[in-house]
């Protein structure tokens, strides 16, 4: 029989049938052949507080209190009588103001969104609830949110100020002459003593800025890193804008794709090659000596080391074929992430697209020489492509889908060839039925013919008899 049909035997010893091969060689090789890189947890101190940051900038943006409570109406106050715009807030602003949710990008799109940054920053290390104040001309930036039996308080808390020590030190200065502004500042601690008094060096005050600040009865708050801290969180907010990711998810795609890049350069395809033919060939030399064991009792090394290496081969040029796709979709403008992906599905769909291919034309074959029905040519192409597409859904497994992949093919082609081998054994048995049936029918028609001779005898016996009787009769 063909090689369709599962019973044709090599001079020198059995293989897997092609379509087998191809799907095992792919599968084998394709596990190794992609770029392997994935996500990975992020543990830079200075992204996870960047992330911590940003969190807390999110926060900003929930209303200060539900509408209709007790806690809104303590904010609206807190609000109306913080404001330092020339003419007020009207009672509804301030509503609005205290109940409403803000976007993250409007509080980072106004005259100083480097400062509006800060306090996110200072928000976020100050312990308790510290939150943003909404009016963007309140005399206070933070408010302190204090839980107490008789209600919720919102107690103000300074203002952050950054920039040059002198911008800092005449803005503080000023703020402690106006009424209503307070006096706690909240800067960077490198303008900070450890002490809590300004501090005087080339990076922070002058001895004269200090002696002012100490004079108008400033506290200072120090906040690690401030200003350049603030930086950092503005360009994740503007990143968060455009993409909407934060910065650790932007860390680990960044790292995600300069992996994958750095996979795809030619050392690393390089890599993947040599494992993916190692694998194929692996794979297909256990695949060829159970398939001898099993059908011949016996191995033949030539005929597994010819599998192998064809095997090799496949996985070589499953390879090459993955970094062909990979930087053609790359050229095109998918991402690396999304390239790797299409790479990996064109690849697996080739294989699986060979191997229906060499499974139908064996079909076809085998109906051509009349070792099969066309039916069973047909239900057999339907049975092998659904084992030959198999590797697509178990790709994401990689080497892991390797055993289950090898379980199907012999337990799908087995079962289809058991199928026909019983199919094959009751035609069989019928055609001798029959010819038992022609045989008897053959004999049963000479015994008729003998039974019709027989009687023609005896009849033409008892004519001659009654003629005989009747002569002797007459004389």
């Amino acid at each position: 029989m063909s090689e369709g049909s599962g019973k044709r035997k090599g001079a020198r010893g059995r293989k897997p049938d092609a379509a087998t091969r191809v799907v095992m060689a792919g599968a084998a090789g394709g596990a190794v052949s992609q770029a392997s890189a994935s996500a990975r947890p992020v543990t830079d101190p200075a992204v996870l507080d960047r992330s911590r940051v940003f969190a807390e900038a999110l926060r900003q943006t929930e209303p200060l209190a539900k509408a209709g409570t007790p806690a809104a109406a303590q904010a609206e106050k807190a609000i109306l009588e913080g404001t330092a715009r020339p003419h007020g807030l009207r009672p509804e602003t301030a509503r609005r103001l205290a109940t409403g949710r803000r976007n993250l990008s409007e509080l980072t799109s106004g005259p100083n969104p480097q400062g509006k940054a800060a306090e996110f920053v200072a928000a976020s290390d100050f312990p308790g609830d510290v939150r943003v104040s909404p009016d963007g001309a309140a005399r206070q930036d933070l408010f302190s949110v204090v839980h107490t039996r008789e209600g919720t308080v919102f107690v103000p808390n300074g203002q952050v100020k950054i920039g040059s020590p002198q911008y800092v030190a005449d803005g503080l200065i000023d703020m402690a002459g106006r009424p209503g502004y307070g006096k706690i500042g909240i800067v960077d601690a490198r303008l900070v003593n450890p002490d809590g008094s300004p501090r005087v060096s080339s990076d922070a005050f002058t001895a004269g800025q200090a002696r002012r600040l100490q004079d108008a009865g400033v506290e200072l708050r120090p906040v690690r890193d401030l200003e350049s801290r603030a930086g950092w969180a503005r360009k994740d907010i503007e990143r968060f804008r455009r993409d909407g990711l934060g910065p650790a998810e932007a860390r680990q795609l960044d790292t995600l794709r300069n992996d994958i890049a750095r996979a795809y350069r030619p050392k690393g395809v390089a890599g993947r090659a040599a494992g993916a033919a190692a694998m194929a060939a692996a794979t297909t030399a256990v695949v060829t000596l159970v398939v001898q064991a099993v059908s011949e009792g016996k191995i033949d090394l030539a005929t597994v080391g010819e599998a192998a290496g064809e095997a090799a081969v496949w996985g070589v040029g499953g390879t090459a074929a993955d970094a062909l796709l990979y930087h053609g979709a790359n050229a095109v403008g998918l991402t690396p992430e999304a390239a790797k992906s299409f790479a990996g599905t064109g690849v697996a769909a080739g294989f699986c697209l060979l191997a229906v291919s060499a499974d139908v034309s064996a079909e076809v074959q085998a109906a051509r020489a009349g070792e099969i029905s066309t039916a069973d040519a047909v239900g057999g192409s339907a049975m092998k492509a659904a084992l030959d597409i198999l590797p697509l859904a178990l790709a994401p497994l990689g080497p892991a889908s390797i055993p289950i992949l090898i379980g199907a093919q012999f337990g799908g082609r087995w079962a289809i060839q058991r199928v026909r081998d019983g199919k094959m054994e009751r035609e069989r048995r019928f055609a001798e039925d029959m010819m038992r049936a022609d045989r008897l029918g053959d004999r049963m028609d000479r015994l008729q013919a003998d039974m019709r001779r027989d009687n023609a005898e005896l009849d033409e016996t008892d004519r001659l008899y009654e003629e005989a009787m009747a002569d002797g009769d007459s004389k």
